[in-house]
């Protein structure tokens, strides 16, 4: 169930089309209200409809209780979610979907203590205090392993399990991300964009092309 190319940021029907028409592997709907790439349900439910079984959907939360969570992906028919906030084990235990948990780059240094999270895999993103990701500042991919020196148990994993790469990532540069850090899979939202929201065609066409180009080359 897990992906290696996911658009996130998605706001429209059209959007989603294209980066599933491009080859992309999952797209993100983004429920937090503060965030400039925020979907209504409704909008939700178009999108949702528009990409149907081509590629996987994946709802974007931020601090949302389990019980919000579990009864908006009911409703819309998604069946995996990606926790971006702070939120605990305990409430990410209370959620049975697929879990997907966002690290920002200012706490990656205590994935170790992640270790036994309840999730399906993590995703690492560059963010500041009070942001939640979509910033376009890029990670330092070339000290990553080093970072996870003790944690990694095998190549493109934290603690044991799958890890996306995300944070500052565009056409021009997400090959050299993939080799550099090995991640199992890379997210972008903000460096394929003409606008927040808004989805820019030659970008996500190029980004998706170098990314499988660059998973090509690392083997992966």
């Amino acid at each position: 169930m897990l992906f290696r190319i996911k658009i996130c940021g998605v706001t429209a029907p059209a959007d989603a089309l294209l980066a599933v028409g491009c080859g992309a592997d999952a797209i993100g709907l983004n429920f937090h209200r503060g965030s400039p790439r925020f979907v209504t349900e409704s909008a939700a439910r178009e999108i949702v409809a528009a990409v149907g079984s081509r590629a996987a959907v994946v709802g974007v939360f931020v601090n949302a209780s389990p019980e919000a969570v579990a009864d908006l992906c009911g409703r819309l028919g998604v069946a995996r979610v990606q926790l971006h906030g702070d939120e605990p084990a305990e409430d990410a235990s209370r959620i049975r979907l697929w879990r997907m948990k966002a690290v920002r780059a200012a706490h990656v240094q205590e994935l170790d203590a992640l270790r036994d999270y309840p999730c399906e895999a993590f995703l690492l993103d560059s963010a500041g205090p009070g942001e939640y990701g979509g910033t376009g500042r890029e990670l330092p991919w070339d000290r990553l392993s080093g970072k996870f020196a003790g944690v990694l148990s095998f190549p493109g994993s934290a603690a044991g399990k799958p890890w996306i790469l995300a944070g500052g990532l565009t056409p021009e540069n997400v090959g050299r991300a993939i080799a550099a850090a090995r991640p199992f899979g890379v997210d972008v939202a903000s460096g394929v964009e003409s606008s927040p929201g808004r989805k820019d065609p030659s970008k996500v066409a190029a980004f998706i092309e170098n990314a499988k180009e660059g998973f090509r080359r690392a083997g992966r």
